[in-house]
């Protein structure tokens, strides 16, 4: 009879087999390989996920250089 350890070792994907190389227990690795393919699967067709368009990332650079402006005002006042 095979122990857990040997039959979760049997079915390794690189990714688990990376992290057991490393010290990580293969059941842990493999919970985690799981975990992570459910997460991929959940947020897939998210939108939140999707790349910034070049207006969202304009806006997300000017807000960021006016927060920047006005701390740097706060300091010198």
């Amino acid at each position: 009879m095979t122990s857990p350890q040997q039959r979760a070792s049997a079915a390794t994907l690189p990714f688990e087999r990376t992290l057991a190389d490393g010290g990580t227990d293969p059941a842990v690795a493999a919970e985690l390989e799981r975990r992570i393919r459910i997460v991929e699967h959940d947020e897939r067709d998210d939108a939140s996920r999707l790349p910034m368009s070049a207006r969202e990332l304009v806006g997300y650079v000017g807000v960021s250089i006016a927060a920047v402006a006005l701390g740097i005002v706060v300091v010198i006042l």
